[in-house]
């Protein structure tokens, strides 16, 4: 949905979306969950307001600690440049994405890819690594038949988060295999919670990212999420219209942060 920037209003982005406990050394950092987002206030120029998405791969909350890949990094790099970050944990990315845009956050973090659309309308950093989107459904059953192609898709329905930014995708292969391919979605339904939906037989079949359904077919080993959907894609983080320093310094410290061994351990604990 194309949206007038000028007429103030912003389109519906992405939700590319919603445990993995902890790596080494414990990362801890202040947590404050904005579930209000009409009456937050922005804090100070000394705080950075970071809007996280709650995913298994992102951050999760389990006994009262906190990890996920894009939580880990953020917290080492503050540990590093002496930053004050305020989390704001999130799961409706298309509000938090009208309020990154309202200057109510400075930072938003989720599993996003880089596309030309959201380049439109946001400041997007450097990739923090590279993911893909994948076919997430049953495994073969005597009732259930699974999908081994795209092909196979074409006339049928599969579930995406609401707003994903990759609906342009499958319109795209929809066209590529000359025919259709429908989609579902609802407001109040993540990546994760299609991925979950789709083990339990609730819904027949979803597109995530591939490496929020690994990390979930570690739960539900009935999933299969074999049949591939897009080529790499550069995973970033939005920052808010305007803030070219914020978009400079965060560009710089990952970096700097990619080049050590702290990522690299962190790629090969949460990236599969």
């Amino acid at each position: 949905m194309k949206v007038n920037r000028k007429a103030g209003r912003l389109p519906i982005l992405i939700i590319v979306i919603l445990v993995f406990a902890g790596i080494g050394i414990m990362r801890r950092c202040t947590i404050e969950d904005s579930t209000l987002a009409d009456d937050y206030i922005r804090p100070g120029h000394d705080t950075i307001a970071v809007a996280i998405e709650m995913s298994p791969l992102t951050y999760t909350l389990r006994h009262d600690t906190a990890s996920g890949f894009d939580y880990d990094i953020l917290c080492d790099i503050a540990r590093t440049h002496n930053l004050h970050l305020k989390f704001h944990p999130i799961s409706d990315l298309d509000r938090a994405f009208r309020d990154l845009d309202a200057g109510k956050y400075d930072l938003l973090v989720a599993s996003m890819p880089s596309t030309s659309t959201l380049k439109e309308y946001f400041p997007l950093t450097e990739p923090v690594y590279i993911d893909r989107q994948v076919l997430v459904q049953r495994r073969d059953t005597d009732s259930i038949v699974a999908v081994t192609s795209q092909k196979e898709l074409l006339e049928d329905t599969v579930w995406i988060p609401d707003g994903a930014p990759y609906r342009s995708r499958l319109k795209n292969l929809s066209a590529e295999l000359g025919g259709n391919i429908y989609f579902e979605s609802k407001p109040e339904y993540s990546a994760e919670h299609l991925a979950i939906m789709t083990a339990l037989g609730t819904i027949p079949r979803a597109v995530v990212n591939e490496n929020i359904a690994r990390h979930l077919s570690d739960e539900y080993p009935q999933l299969d999420i074999s049949v591939p959907i897009s080529l790499n894609q550069f995973q970033v983080w939005a920052v808010a219209p305007g803030d070219s320093i914020l978009l400079d310094s965060v560009n710089t410290w990952l970096l700097q942060f990619k080049q050590t061994a702290a990522y690299d351990s962190l790629s090969t604990h949460y990236l599969r």
